[in-house]
């Protein structure tokens, strides 16, 4: 767990106790406007310090699910006031509902979340009394650590403080990076199965043809999409998970390759044998590790335009080794196409992208596509126009594989040269007549459309927040 998610001001048993008068008087203040109850949220945080990036999160998660309470009963609220104070960040909220409504919903929460244990939500009558646990059939709060009653243990003073924090922010840790991964990876989930849908995308396999492609169709694209969906979560997990310096992240890139191997052998097995991923598996591997790494380590919102920046600079630092695999290969001794390519043109493709850190999706192709996407109000132009720029622009060895080098490099001289050209009405025009040269003559640009995965995965980043409540 990195620090910069438990680390904030200490504070005393004289402000402890200020914090509980004043939070007597707000809940008095409020009771005077009339409500059908009050609710008097805090956090069960153990030991001095009380407000750290992890607590700031979990105050944000109890306080949305006491507004879905409310809108779930249908009730409203009357008045909402907030104290955010190093002594911890509490919220109080006038309701329109009867007490034992929403003091049964609240206990539900604190009974069934992952992380309800750490809440504490107090229900007050128009009196000024408590609706209790028991009157409402629930137990008394149990034991962080032993499961015994949390009364039992508090007064006996059976657990220290030390170990009640390191379990409270074990806790917080262990349902923050699950929850994430889950988002990160069904994201890239998503990607792919936007990417096989972009239609019409020359030479690849799309919902109105195969291409340039006889062994594979959209249904092989999804079936591996399903299957690998798993790797990409455990991948973004590992880059959460990774509690180290970012000089040391080509340890992390090890792990990754360990895991790719397996994911080659889930996707072969899930097609009966057709690589339909391979690449993906690479690049979007090392984009979902990249997030969640960014995330854990400089707390950085998956929303925030400097994103592109941030994961451009964690790949660059991941896969700082990559290329060491090139340094003596000959035309003697390659033996793959890629190393075939680099012995004879120097061309490194996807591992070059990697190793300079993906600048063509993060600086190039994805701002293209939001721009593309905002003029023309469709996902679907706006990847096809993305698409063209990758085709035209990357070291994409499918293409040259599926043609040869001189014929690629011809291509990609003349499609770049349209682009600068021409508008994106001009750009999609073409697109039936560049595939149907691409299927007669089998050529397919299947690294350009992992750079399109990559570029939905971004967009989907940005426009979607992961959901903890649940």
């Amino acid at each position: 767990m990195h620090t910069c998610w438990t680390q904030g001001p200490s504070i005393g048993l004289a402000e402890i106790l200020d914090a509980r008068e004043q939070r007597v008087r707000i809940q008095q203040e409020l009771l005077k406007e009339n409500p059908s109850c009050v609710v008097s949220f805090t956090l069960n945080i153990a030991g001095p310090i009380k407000v750290t990036p992890f607590t700031q999160w979990l105050y944000a998660l109890g306080n949305r699910l006491i507004h879905h309470g409310v809108l779930e009963q249908k009730g409203q609220i009357l008045k909402k006031i907030e104290e955010k104070k190093d002594t911890g960040w509490e919220g109080f909220f006038a309701l329109s509902l009867k007490p034992d409504t929403i003091k049964s919903y609240l206990l539900f929460q604190e009974e069934n979340h992952p992380l309800g244990r750490l809440f504490d939500f107090d229900v007050l009558r128009p009196d000024g009394s408590k609706v209790s646990r028991q009157e409402l059939g629930f137990s008394e709060r149990t034991c962080l650590i032993c499961g015994k009653p949390a009364f039992l243990c508090g007064r006996s003073r059976t657990h220290s403080a030390w170990e009640l924090q390191k379990k409270t922010q074990e806790m917080m840790s262990h349902f923050y990076h699950s929850r994430m991964s889950v988002h990160i990876g069904t994201l890239m989930q998503k990607a792919l199965l936007y990417e096989v849908n972009t239609s019409l995308k020359p030479g690849l396999v799309d919902r109105v043809h195969n291409g340039a492609h006889q062994d594979m169709c959209i249904d092989t694209f999804v079936t591996s999409a399903y299957a690998l969906t798993p790797y990409f979560i455990n991948c973004a997990l590992a880059g959460l998970s990774f509690d180290s310096s970012q000089e040391e992240l080509p340890t992390l890139f090890q792990q990754l390759r360990i895991l790719g191997k397996q994911a080659e052998e889930t996707m072969l097995n899930a097609t009966h044998g057709i690589n339909t991923h391979k690449g993906i598996i690479f690049s979007g591997g090392i984009f979902c590790a990249a997030v969640g790494y960014a995330n854990a380590a400089f707390q950085t919102d998956l929303k925030a335009p400097n994103l592109p920046e941030v994961l451009s600079s964690i790949c660059q630092s991941m896969v700082s080794e990559l290329l060491e695999d090139y340094k003596d290969i000959t035309h003697s001794t390659a033996r793959t196409h890629g190393e075939k390519l680099y012995a004879s043109y120097g061309i490194t493709g996807i591992r070059g992208a990697a190793y300079k850190g993906f600048p063509h999706v993060l600086f190039s192709g994805y701002p293209q596509f939001q721009k593309a996407y905002k003029t023309t109000g469709s996902l679907t132009k706006a990847g096809l126009i993305a698409l063209l720029y990758y085709i035209g622009n990357t070291e994409d060895t499918n293409l040259i594989i599926r043609s040869d080098y001189k014929t690629a490099a011809r291509i990609q001289k003349s499609l770049s040269a349209f682009l600068n050209r021409s508008d994106y009405e001009e750009q999609l025009q073409i697109l039936p007549a560049l595939d149907e040269y691409f299927v007669s003559n089998n050529i397919s640009p299947g690294g350009s459309a992992d750079m399109l995965a990559l570029t939905y995965f971004l967009s989907f980043l940005s426009q979607k927040d992961c959901w903890f409540e649940s």
